[in-house]
Order: C-alpha cells, then sequence, then structure tokens
C-alpha cells in the first residue's frame, strides 16, 4: 500500500499557488466532471493519498475522493507575497509521485528547496518560464522531507 502524506502549511503564504483577488483562502479540489469542491484554509485541511483515494481531513469534516476522479488541486484567494512574482489563476500545478513532487506554472526565478526533517537543505533549484520543476526524493531514504516553494511549503512522505 503506498501512502503519501502532505500536510498543507495553511500558516503560511502560498504564493505559489495564489490566485489574484480578495477573499478566503480555499483548497480547491477539481474533479474530472467539471465539479469543484472547495475547502476553507482556516479549518486546516491535512490531505493523505492511500489506496487510490485523496482523503481530505479538518476539525469540521473528513472527505475522500478516487483519484481517477480527481482532475487537480490548488489553492485560491489572497496570499501576501514578499519579493515573488504574482502567480495567475490556474497557471500553477502541483502534483506528487513516489519519488518528490512536480510544480507546473511557477514564474521563473521562484525559489525550490529541499529539507530533512532536521531543517538540513538538501537540495535547491529555481523554476525556469515554462517549464515544469521537479523536487526529486529518489535514491534518499526512507522518511519525511520539507520542500518549500516560494513561500509554501510541504511534506512528503517517502516510504
Amino acid at each position: 500500500m503506498k501512502k503519501f502524506l502532505i500536510l498543507l502549511a495553511a500558516m503560511l503564504s502560498l504564493t505559489a499557488t495564489r490566485a489574484m483577488g480578495d477573499g478566503p483562502q480555499r483548497l480547491v479540489v477539481w474533479l474530472t466532471d467539471g465539479t469543484k469542491v472547495t475547502h476553507d484554509l482556516s479549518d486546516q485541511p491535512e490531505t493523505t493519498f492511500q489506496d487510490g483515494a485523496l482523503f481530505l481531513k479538518t476539525e469540521k469534516v473528513s472527505v475522500s475522493y478516487p483519484l481517477e476522479k480527481v482532475q487537480r488541486y490548488t489553492y485560491e484567494g489572497s496570499f501576501p507575497a514578499i519579493g515573488i512574482p504574482p502567480i495567475k489563476a490556474g497557471e500553477v500545478c502541483v502534483s506528487q509521485g513516489n519519488n518528490g513532487m512536480r510544480f507546473d506554472g511557477l514564474p521563473a526565478g521562484t525559489p525550490l528547496e529541499l529539507y530533512s526533517p532536521e531543517g538540513r537543505l538538501l537540495s535547491s533549484q529555481c523554476a525556469t518560464e515554462g517549464q515544469s520543476t521537479v523536487v526529486s526524493v529518489a535514491g534518499m531514504p526512507t522518511g519525511i522531507y520539507i520542500i518549500k516553494a516560494g513561500e509554501a511549503s510541504y511534506k512528503f512522505l517517502k516510504k
């Protein structure tokens, strides 16, 4: 059984996937049938991937979505940015696999860093305009890694 864990750092500025405009900060799950489901980040959603499903849990709700019905998930709302170029809604997509995370649509120069759980910087790179950027944990031992993309932080569990 493969299990991947992303704990969303809702208290941090999520510039890598921010949308223009005001309003509450939300996690948006886009389904293949065109449905758009939103969850407020103030509820501190925790997402996990297990047994072919996306599980989302907050203090208010616990829900799952079969992965074959999930097109992508993004973030909406206003997020403060410091020194990072603005991103237009719908331009950034974050996905994960067995050995890392892929970022599509980041502005050129957006820093991407991989850290050990102890906070040691393992690798760093910058996004290139118009290209996917992959932060890889291939060849690294099983464990938890922190991936920072701009001001967004993700926990990644490699099994």
